[in-house]
């Protein structure tokens, strides 16, 4: 599939009922020396919940992340994707060093901030994906037009599969991790346990842990 470098780009968000903001997208390019042609263009969600920060360290440093590392820049599909996903994988650490710096849970926890991230690089004439949550990427492209029909046709494809705990395979990834999928008000809802605040030592099997709801997988893909 050929893609053009004629981008129009259209955001919104939306804070509903809460109080702050704890969504955001970004948008940004790159283009070649000679500013004759794109090398990439860069489309980024983040649903943030449990607070604004995780969200916005994603915004602020996954893409940057993942153009860093060096196989980005090949001209190798399976390349491109293996930074793409070591990009997530960084970036997900580097969000659990900031995480003492951000506000603590009204129970004076640790933050319990957590986001969705699905990611679109246009790149050469192709859509590379990332994600990990429930934030979809939908690719929308004009049908070629019937006999007779002199009207064109749209038609959507997603480019991504929600991580929902409701899926099986999706729970069996979370049961393996050691976390686990619970019901709350008829909804499923992911949850991992770690050492209660003070814990000092090992993690044994009689430590006593306390239960977080959050998780999350990479995911990418080419179009």
């Amino acid at each position: 599939m050929s893609i053009g470098i004629n981008l129009r780009v259209t955001g919104h968000t939306s804070i509903g009922g809460r109080k702050y903001q704890e969504d955001y997208f970004s948008v940004a390019y790159q283009q070649t020396e000679n500013d004759q042609s794109l090398e990439y263009a860069f489309f980024g969600i983040y649903d943030g919940h449990g607070g604004a920060e995780a969200s916005f360290f994603a915004k602020e440093h996954l893409m940057n992340t993942i153009v860093s590392q060096k196989l980005f820049w090949s001209d190798n599909d399976d390349d491109v994707l293996k930074a793409i996903r070591e990009g997530y994988i960084q970036t997900h650490y580097a969000m659990w060093r900031e995480q003492d710096k951000w506000p603590k849970t009204s129970s004076g926890l640790p933050s319990t901030a957590g986001t969705t991230a699905s990611v679109a690089f246009i790149r050469q004439g192709k859509i590379y994906v990332g994600h990990v949550g429930d934030s979809g990427i939908v690719l929308g492209y004009q049908k070629d037009k019937e006999k007779g029909d002199e009207s064109s046709k749209w038609a959507a494809t997603p480019l991504t599969e929600d991580h929902k705990p409701e899926s099986y395979a999706e729970k069996m990834r979370i049961m393996n991790c050691g976390g686990k999928v619970v019901s709350k008000s008829g909804v499923p809802r992911v949850v991992w346990n770690r050492p209660r605040i003070g814990h000092k030592g090992p993690v044994r099997r009689k430590t006593q842990v306390s239960y977080i709801r959050n998780g999350w997988s990479v995911e990418c893909s080419v179009t």
